[in-house]
């Protein structure tokens, strides 16, 4: 992600909380890494940190599931989200389904690619890997917080790939072009945010698995 722009970000997100408060930086060992320091060092005001996102242009140490590393160079969208919730630890599994629901969704209404969600916690198109998402959490006192982390293979060249060999893609290779990587992000932010207040007020996944089912693949 070079030269991402703030303020044209800031124009096209359309949130009431999620990703007001940005956090921009160049380099860093993990983004979620730096939410759970922020976190636990109390850095900001707790009221800012819920809906925060934290974003970078590279990971050096980028964190996948069973802590396999998650390469990070630029022209990807490495970003994590931080959430004060009343929701449960046994409940990450849903938001990460959640959040995987939201990128498939932009995925497919606003870039035409059918994208898939590979249990559980992958972005799939056509048996090859678009990004993926680590969710863990961080209890401060009496309060939970959710980090979810997000990185999605977006302007991401052929050379770019190699180190996963042939099995990954990007958006960038699929559509033959650049997307404007912060008009992307507000998009996944504006839907998340909308299927998470849901579940956080009302508990019922069932409603909302209906609809992530339809794209869901155990394989």
């Amino acid at each position: 992600m070079i030269n991402f722009n703030l303020d044209k970000y800031k124009k096209s997100l359309e949130t009431d909380y999620i990703g007001k408060n940005i956090i921009y930086l160049k380099k860093v060992d993990s983004t979620n890494n730096f939410a759970s320091n922020l976190i636990i060092n109390k850095e900001e005001s707790q009221k800012s940190l819920n809906g925060a996102v934290v974003l970078a242009e590279t990971q050096k140490k980028g964190k996948g599931r069973l802590e396999r590393v998650w390469i990070s160079p630029e022209g990807g969208l490495w970003f994590t989200i931080i959430l004060k919730t009343t929701l449960e630890e046994k409940n990450l599994p849903e938001v990460t389904l959640i959040a995987a629901y939201s990128i498939a969704t932009v995925l497919n209404t606003e870039y035409s690619i059918k994208a898939i969600i590979k249990w559980p916690n992958d972005i799939y198109y056509e048996k090859l890997k678009l990004g993926g998402i680590l969710t863990e959490v961080e209890k401060i006192d009496s309060s939970i917080y959710l980090i979810i982390g997000i990185g999605i293979n977006a302007n991401l060249d052929t050379e770019d790939l190699a180190p996963f060999g042939k099995k990954s893609v990007s958006i960038k290779t699929i559509l033959g072009k650049d997307i404007e990587i912060e008009y992307f992000l507000s998009k996944i932010l504006f839907d998340f945010e909308k299927d998470y207040k849901y579940y956080s007020r009302t508990k019922d996944f069932k409603t909302l698995f209906k609809k992530i089912e339809k794209i869901l693949n155990y394989d």
